[in-house]
């Protein structure tokens, strides 16, 4: 119990340096990983919290030492004894070896079955509508097997064990073979697939993907040895240093790397899973910091505007992702920062981001979709989004939204602790 409550007090520790730079700060963060790494964790939780500081501390090191430490934390950080024993509690944690849960759209489930056959199973008792996939059994079997299927009542979890082959799982199956059977339409392959709502299970092992080795090449490490740069003045962000368009084989791994950003944080971007390995670049926007720019294949592309998906990379590390649709010279800016690296450099990197799209597309006009700002998005609202843009120069256009800005700015002059709720 001593040493649960000790680990437990050192990463409390870790947490309020996370974002605190300087030499004293460097000396006490790489002693208190020392010491936490050596304990064996009792909970699942403090397993999480540990890696999530790793991984912190990894995009953003203080030097060499800490670079080269958190190198070995992490890339061992699977094999370790607490991971092991708590394996089953860590799902969906993006820890390396761990199994992810996700109902997967039909594209990210068909490459998961290219590229792990044996692990894609179906997630059984998430499964709501077993009827539905069982309508589907005679497309998926062979002609011959076919009157067996009203022949014998093997039930559909016991005829897709008969069907698939034994190098391969069940989710496998489903997802390769709806997929031969409407090749010649991929729309409707994707309707029909997406339409079972087929929960998955990827079982993890020390290939798939995960958030503990996810990382990009990165050239020349930038070494963060003071406090964050200020909000930016978007009006006047710098464009990139320099952007390289990359070749088909880097391109594939670009999407792969996207893949693995949202396959372990339960998420799907359409422009990732439609991308275009001949339609990738690389940003360099120093410091760092740099995105890697995918494009979606030509049919998958809207008529008019130009949408592109980024992910952002700190040091090598994806932080983030943005999401960009250009038209003319306006561009509407989907921004999101992985919840591992909140409060850290969002501001300076959305000024990075705006700069960036003004060099691609020339656009000198801004929006932000409703949804980005909490419109049917818990997770913006939590955030803080509508201030975090708010506080970056962006307005409403609704005469409301803007009067009752005014009324909760004038309630934090008054209580500068006041904090706008929710419903607000």
């Amino acid at each position: 119990m001593a040493a649960h409550a000790g680990a437990a007090r050192d990463l409390m520790k870790l947490e309020s340096l996370r974002w605190s730079f300087g030499p004293a700060a460097a000396s006490e963060r790489l002693a208190t990983l020392r010491r936490v790494l050596r304990a064996k964790l009792g909970s699942a939780a403090l397993v999480t919290r540990l890696h999530e500081v790793l991984l912190a501390a990894r995009a953003y090191p203080d030097d060499r030492a800490m670079l080269a430490f958190t190198e070995r934390a992490l890339a061992g950080f699977g094999a370790r004894r607490d991971v092991q024993a708590l394996r089953a509690r860590l799902s969906d944690s993006g820890i390396a070896g761990c199994d992810i849960r996700f109902p997967f759209f039909a594209p990210t489930a068909r490459r998961l079955a290219a590229r792990w056959p044996r692990a894609l199973e179906i997630d059984w008792p998430e499964l709501d509508d077993a009827e539905a996939l069982e309508a589907w059994l005679p497309h998926l079997a062979h002609e011959a097997e076919v009157p067996g299927l009203d022949e014998y009542d093997y039930g559909l979890r016991g005829w897709l064990a008969r069907l698939k082959a034994p190098d391969e799982a069940d989710g496998t199956f489903v997802a390769r073979g709806l997929a031969e059977r409407l090749s010649k339409d991929e729309a409707v392959f994707e309707r029909v697939l997406d339409g079972l709502a087929i929960p998955y299970r990827l079982r993890g092992d020390a290939t798939t993907p995960s958030r503990t080795h996810a990382r990009w090449p990165a050239g020349r490490v930038h070494f963060q040895r003071g406090p964050f740069a200020g909000r930016p003045e978007l009006a006047a962000s710098l464009p990139p240093r320099s952007i390289r368009a990359l070749s088909v084989r880097e391109g594939e791994r670009a999407l792969a790397l996207a893949m693995e950003c949202m396959v372990t944080r339960s998420r799907d971007l359409d422009v990732f899973s439609w991308g275009d390995a001949r339609d990738v670049r690389y940003v360099d926007c120093g410091d760092g910091l740099a995105f890697l720019m995918i494009g979606a294949r030509p049919e998958r592309r809207l008529l008019l505007e130009s949408v592109y998906g980024f992910l952002t990379l700190k040091n090598g590390i994806p932080v983030g992702y943005v999401l960009s649709s250009a038209l003319y010279r306006s561009a509407e800016i989907a921004f999101n920062v992985f919840d591992t690296f909140r409060g850290a450099e969002a501001g300076p990197v959305y000024g990075k981001a705006v700069g960036m799209t003004r060099a691609l597309f020339g656009a000198d006009t801004f929006t932000i979709p409703p949804y980005q700002l909490g419109d049917g998005n818990d997770e913006a609202i939590e955030s803080g989004a509508w201030w975090f843009y708010q506080k970056l120069g962006f307005r409403p256009h609704a005469r409301a939204a803007r009067t009752l800005m005014q009324s909760e700015l004038a309630r934090m002059r008054r209580s500068p602790g006041y904090r706008s709720g929710p419903a607000v």
